[in-house]
């Protein structure tokens, strides 16, 4: 193959590429735009563009309504065939550590659905919000789910990241209380995550006002620090209390807007990202997703994740 047939080659790849991009994000019944209007945004020949469209019509990625004048709207729209052909890669995302049924169900469900759309994709799971949001900054992970109150307070000092989707009261943690130390009379010394946003933010919150003495621990010791009573207290999520049968006291917290959005999941991403931004708009149901999050909490579907 001489140098100008591979370059024609890649053009016409490039052109199915490109234009499978542009389809994805439509949905049926919306106008497409002109041949002409893709041939200059990519710098493609108005036949190679209008050869991807017949392709991707021929392998069932999509079929148009023509309307004359009007111009071609999306008739059908076949989403695990455009995505394949669209090439985007791996997805990275970045979730608590799942120790508790409730975000195993949350890993569970965002994983079948992405599965639903052959989507490939990767998550890590890390403890503290506050270093997931950095690393989703830095461009290491594509989205991030972290509280809704982590994602406020993180969006408050650095504007370049929104929330895409909004789990529903609940979906992070069922409630936040304190947690104390097996036989302490009086609470003196409160542990803090300062790598967790909203533990950090809920403990200021609630104990702030009061002579408590603070000390920086990591929320995955919270247990040893308290048998060891290096720490009288700590502001921590119920769900593993119930799960793990743990035979401390605690106290409740009070009742706030603060605290229902502590409890609430949110799927964060970079604002530059567009691409992503249309995509996850488009696949992603809430609804389903909760759905499997509730089997795997009542013990009707094993998680997988």
């Amino acid at each position: 193959m001489n140098n100008s047939e591979e370059k024609k080659l890649n053009k016409k790849n490039r052109s199915v590429l490109f234009v499978a991009r542009e389809l994805l994000f439509l949905k049926v019944g919306e106008r497409i735009a002109p041949v002409t209007e893709y041939s200059e945004k990519y710098g493609i020949s108005v036949g190679l563009i209008q050869r991807a469209f017949v392709l991707l019509q021929n392998e069932g990625a999509i079929k148009l309504d023509k309307r004359g004048v009007l111009g071609s709207f999306v008739k059908e729209i076949n989403n695990e065939i455009l995505l394949e052909k669209s090439d985007l890669g791996f997805l990275v995302g970045v979730m608590p550590l799942p120790y508790s049924k409730r975000y195993e169900g949350l890993a569970t469900g965002i994983k079948n659905n992405f599965q639903n759309y052959n989507l490939n994709y990767y998550f890590a799971y890390m403890s503290g919000s506050g270093v997931r949001l950095s690393l989703l900054r830095k461009g290491i992970y594509d989205f991030a789910v972290v509280s809704r109150l982590a994602y406020e307070i993180e969006r408050e000092r650095n504007g370049d990241i929104e929330s895409v989707f909004e789990f529903g009261a609940n979906s992070y943690v069922s409630k936040h209380v304190l947690l104390k130390a097996p036989g302490v009379k009086k609470i003196v010394k409160i542990g803090v995550d300062r790598n967790s946003e909203d533990q950090e933010f809920l403990t200021k919150e609630f104990l702030g006002d009061s002579n408590y003495e603070f000390v920086e621990i990591d929320y995955n010791e919270t247990l040893k620090l308290l048998e060891n009573k290096i720490v009288d207290g700590i502001i921590w999520n119920y769900d593993e209390i119930e799960e793990k049968s743990i035979k401390m006291e605690y106290e409740e917290l009070p009742e706030s807007r603060i605290l229902k959005k502590a409890n609430e999941a949110v799927l964060v991403i970079s604002r530059r990202n567009d691409n992503l931004r249309k995509l996850s708009r488009k696949i992603i149901d809430v609804d389903y997703i909760r759905e499997i999050q509730q089997k795997v909490l009542t013990n009707q579907i094993l998680p997988t994740y």
